[in-house]
């Protein structure tokens, strides 16, 4: 994320959503599994 100006609110959202969970301890590593192994939502499933 070079260029601030890019960034969408999303990506903020996911910034910091990141932050809180370093701060809690958990790793990148941990993090990558976690999102690897969800299985991907469509709309269909929030409808």
């Amino acid at each position: 994320m070079s260029n601030p100006e890019n960034t969408s609110p999303l990506d903020q959202e996911w910034v910091q959503l990141l932050k809180e969970a370093k701060e809690m301890g958990i790793t990148a590593q941990e993090i990558k599994i976690f999102i690897g192994n969800e299985p991907k939502k469509t709309h269909e499933d929030e409808v």
